[in-house]
């Protein structure tokens, strides 16, 4: 029998891993609009019509036996995320005393480790800001309670793909932060991640993922609308070489260890 992959949540980074697996997988992929569903199907993807916090018993079958990747988005701009949370849980809960899935992976952010300075590893205390950091750090802490031995969390750093790339949303616009570092990752590699923890199965159960360059944002991003014939950007204080305040520098060498893995894009300036 064909291995079972359940996507739930097909947005941006859910369309590519849908097609990335689907050669070695039987998909089944989750989303909330009918004219997305027909899409899925398109792509020989099984379309699973589901939002948080309606009746799970269909997404529970599709789990049983399935490898599950949770990636369903809190939405960036609500500041209550109580009941995304308290859903997410639900679903969490009735996956594991409901059905037996195979594994179980969230994918989850760096921005759990809110305004932290200096070298991040997946060690370090998460010290999450925003409303979406806490929703994924007590998600995350969830799922490991839930099921320890079956479930993993990845956080990832700023995603980068072919049709995407956060200096289409920053040209023509003036930042702060110029000696803060950049920290991103190309979807390619987080596929070849999820891939290797599904067939590896590692022993560390939080992963996180990011480039090993990290430029500041004073000279990558000004250079990066250059050379995509974009606005320009500017910075609205002077590089300082010797500033100490340079933000988060998103450590993942212990995940590509465990991983036996090599980034194809190890520096933002490929991307």
């Amino acid at each position: 029998m064909q291995n079972k992959l359940l996507l739930c949540g097909c947005g941006w980074l859910g369309g590519y891993a849908a097609e990335h697996f689907k050669s070695d997988f039987a998909i089944t992929g989750t989303t909330r609009s009918e004219s997305k569903a027909q899409q899925l199907a398109n792509q020989g993807i099984h379309p699973l019509l589901f939002g948080l916090g309606q009746p799970l018993d269909a997404l529970i079958e599709a789990a049983n036996n399935s490898v599950v990747v949770l990636n369903i988005p809190p939405g960036r701009r609500n500041p209550d995320l109580s009941d995304f949370t308290h859903s997410m849980y639900e679903l969490i809960t009735a996956l594991f005393t409901q059905a037996t899935p195979a594994l179980v992976v969230f994918i989850s952010t760096t921005s759990v480790y809110g305004d932290s300075e200096g070298v991040i590893t997946e060690s370090s205390p998460v010290a999450p800001v925003t409303a979406s950091g806490k929703a994924h750090v007590g998600i995350e802490r969830h799922l490991l309670d839930t099921a320890p031995h079956k479930s993993y969390v990845v956080r990832l750093a700023g995603l980068v793909g072919p049709d995407r790339h956060p200096v289409n949303t920053l040209a023509g616009r003036t930042l702060s932060g110029a000696d803060q570092v950049v920290n991103l990752v190309h979807i390619e590699d987080v596929l070849r991640t999820i891939e290797a923890l599904i067939k590896q199965q590692p022993n560390k159960s939080i992963l996180h993922l990011c480039s090993q360059d990290h430029p500041k944002r004073g000279l990558y991003y000004p250079e990066m609308a250059k050379r995509r014939g974009l606005a320009p950007i500017h910075f609205s204080e002077q590089q300082n070489e010797h500033n100490a305040g340079e933000g988060k520098h998103i450590d993942a060498s212990a995940t590509l260890a465990e991983l036996s893995l090599r980034l194809s894009y190890p520096s933002p300036w490929d991307m």
